[in-house]
């Protein structure tokens, strides 16, 4: 970040909303709330609501700015709202960050949050708001029940989160300029395995996967019949102690395992899987090597990024708890630019 500094941002994203204070009174000299977007109002929309669009001031670089009292990073050049619709009885919400000015026909990238997090959480750690300003791409992040996604069949929660990730879809392509022929899907911990199990129910909707310190558990293997093949990358730690590289929780697969899952799953040779390493551009105990098998079956290759001495973490992003609780955040790559370079050509 060039002007916030990391720690700045992460205590500012740890705020609690009693707590606003100077802050408000910053951001209420700096941010302008209008109630536009795209051509519409922010009056409510049968069945979406949508909140009132916040820019970022040309003359910054970032700027924090508040969404139903939580912090959210906005880069030049983006905007963002939240939105919200009744679905399966209950209120859901997600929050949108997207360029400005708006660009027609824009591919979208859905992150979904970890467990306990927040939508604007996950914009925040994963840093997605430079990307949707180099990029043109809309950054969409649902937010879960109570902070916990439905992932794992073999466990419901009374709640329908993949109807939910497909209700998301359905409001933005009928209500945003969007591509929906060009969605994407990436999670981090609990956010990665509602990945997994939308690459195993939605791969007809979503047309590629990025997962993020996690792992596929037995009740979705044995459950996974995607509609159709596509591309998914993994990132993994070694030092993962939440969700252990090498498995051994119960009904967790280790990271290999589950790279040779969707090696077979996408129609992949595995003895075609090629192994190199990324450039050691960090000084932080970690390095990279890549596994990338591109045989499969309709272009879905499957890569498999192993993070040797990283944590429970989102490679290139913020370091968002202490490392004797998460490990090490590696910074020898951009987990965010690679999952957006590794899908972005894909389509439905």
């Amino acid at each position: 970040m060039r002007a916030i500094t990391l720690g700045l941002l992460l205590s500012l994203c740890l705020l609690p909303a009693h707590a606003a204070g100077p802050l408000e009174s910053l951001l209420s000299r700096t941010v302008n709330t209008v109630g536009t977007l795209a051509g519409g109002t922010t009056e409510a929309l049968d069945p979406l609501l949508i909140g009132a669009t916040q820019l970022t001031p040309p003359y910054l670089d970032h700027v924090v700015i508040r969404l139903q009292g939580n912090n959210l990073v906005l880069a030049a050049g983006t905007a963002a709202f939240d939105a919200s619709f009744q679905h399966n009885g209950r209120t859901r919400r997600f929050v949108v960050i997207r360029p400005e000015p708006v660009v027609t026909g824009a591919p979208v990238l859905m992150l979904f949050h970890g467990n306990a997090g927040t939508a604007e959480n996950q914009a925040n750690i994963t840093e997605v708001a430079d990307l949707v300003a180099a990029e043109g791409v809309w950054a969409v992040m649902p937010a879960s029940v109570d902070g916990v996604w439905d992932d794992d069949p073999a466990r419901p929660k009374g709640y329908d989160d993949v109807g939910f990730a497909a209700a998301v879809i359905d409001q933005l392509q009928a209500n945003f300029p969007i591509n929906a022929q060009r969605v994407y899907a990436a999670g981090l911990s609990n956010g990665s395995f509602m990945t997994l199990r939308l690459a195993c129910e939605l791969s007809g909707r979503i047309a590629g996967f990025g997962i993020v310190a996690g792992s596929l558990t037995g009740g979705l293997e044995s459950a996974c019949t995607p509609a159709a093949r596509r591309p998914l990358m993994l990132v993994a730690g070694t030092r993962d102690l939440i969700v252990p590289y090498n498995g051994g929780r119960i009904g967790v697969r280790s990271v290999p395992q589950t790279f040779s899952f969707w090696l077979g799953r996408n129609g992949c040779n595995p003895a075609q899987t090629l192994s190199s390493a990324l450039p050691d551009i960090a000084s932080d105990g970690t390095t990279i090597a890549l596994q990338a098998n591109t045989s499969c079956g309709n272009g879905a290759e499957v890569r498999l990024y192993t993070v040797t001495g990283g944590g429970h973490a989102w490679p290139g992003g913020w370091q968002y708890l202490p490392v004797p609780l998460i490990g090490t955040t590696s910074q020898d790559m951009s987990a965010t630019q690679e999952i957006w370079e590794f899908l972005q050509d894909s389509h439905l």
